[in-house]
């Protein structure tokens, strides 16, 4: 009973940082949207600084800060807003073929007997649920705010093609960085 009871309250406590986490990142930038070194910093790097910030918070496991929350930012800098979410989302598609990688790599690592029967088991119910998991990873990608290497190295470990993972998790980062720009943008419009 207890056990619910703190596990309950460590997943409230989670959701709340996060929650407390992206809208401290959209106050932030919507703070320092006027600054004119953040924007010449912002313009002297352009999308290729966006795509390593983008590489580097998709993969960031400890505080999943999506980069989108700096869209504000990005946009007072005269950069254009589809290209900015298409390259957040082939940053993110990056991070995530790094977990697929490290998943893959974990598969091929020494298993022993007990561990290759278990993965068996699972790539039994791979062949039976064929599209789901693609489907499952897709929805995640794009709608869930934490990084997609939860899935996306289970997956990888348990053999799924790249193009079956990374197809799924590209076109849900779009849907994610989308629907969190839109998002962004009506509550800046809200706030000014």
């Amino acid at each position: 009973m207890f056990k619910n009871f703190n596990d309950d309250h460590q997943h409230l406590i989670r959701i709340t940082l996060l929650v407390l986490v992206v809208v401290l990142a959209i106050w932030v930038s919507g703070t320092v949207k006027d600054s004119d070194f953040v924007s010449s910093l912002i313009r002297k790097f352009g999308y290729g600084g966006i795509f390593l910030i983008a590489v580097v918070s998709g993969f960031n496991l400890v505080i999943p800060v999506p980069a989108i929350s700096f869209l504000p930012v990005f946009l007072a800098s005269g950069l254009n807003a589809f290209a900015v979410v298409a390259t957040l989302a082939a940053g993110m598609t990056l991070a995530d073929f790094i977990g697929y990688l490290l998943g893959k790599a974990g598969r091929h690592i020494a298993l022993s007997a007990f561990e290759r029967k278990v993965i068996n088991r699972f790539e039994a119910v791979k062949e039976k649920l064929h599209w789901s998991p693609a489907l499952a990873l897709f929805l995640f990608a794009s709608l869930v705010p934490f990084p997609n290497e939860i899935i996306v190295i289970p997956m990888a470990f348990l053999g799924y093609r790249s193009a079956y993972v990374l197809l799924p998790v590209f076109f849900g980062n779009m849907v994610f960085n989308s629907l969190y720009a839109l998002g962004a943008v009506n509550i800046l419009k809200l706030i000014s």
